[in-house]
């Protein structure tokens, strides 16, 4: 585990899949992550299944977000892709409980999944992708330190229209703990 001031990182269990269950077929959670395909409980409990597959393999580390004063879990982080002659991985976020929307816990997340990454794994770069319409994740980036590399253009057809999609990084040396 990974624990911050608010919020732990920690492996998911099959317990889990009801929580995000729950809260990964709202429309609104699923729009940056996938588009609004509903998910079945089934379905969420073969991707927890999937995600220590990627760990036992060392292709991912996925973790779950859970609040350290109710151990309620509202979200998903992780590092896949890894790439140890690189020592490159890609990211991915997601706070699927709309509560907790805005108030800096995805943050800190991101703080505690890049401390792992650079301090444990010993990566040199971590990379993502995200949608030029998610204000919100785009700003939680640049607040740990993540920079525009690129701009795919018109890579995501959302909201009826195609939208471009950046390409953003963080290398270990830029990475700043708090």
């Amino acid at each position: 585990m990974l624990k911050g001031k608010h919020v732990t990182l920690r492996g998911l269990e099959l317990e889990d899949a009801e929580e995000a269950f729950e809260h990964f077929n709202d429309a609104e959670v699923r729009r940056f992550i996938g588009g609004p395909r509903p998910v079945s409980k089934q379905e969420e409990e073969e991707w927890i299944r999937s995600t220590w597959a990627k760990r036992k393999s060392g292709r991912g580390h996925v973790f779950g977000i859970e609040l350290n004063k109710s151990q309620l879990l509202i979200g998903c982080c992780e590092l896949t892709d890894i790439s140890p002659i690189h020592r490159g991985a890609e990211m991915g976020i997601v706070i699927f409980n709309k509560q907790y929307w805005g108030q800096g816990l995805g943050t800190e997340a991101l703080r505690l999944l890049l401390e792992y990454g650079f301090k444990y794994l010993n990566l040199h770069r971590v990379y993502l992708r995200v949608n030029e319409k998610n204000k919100r994740a785009i700003r939680s980036y640049l607040k740990v330190g993540f920079q525009q590399v690129a701009r795919y253009r018109q890579a995501e057809f959302l909201d009826g229209k195609y939208t471009d999609v950046f390409l953003m990084d963080i290398l270990a040396e830029e990475f700043k703990p708090t």
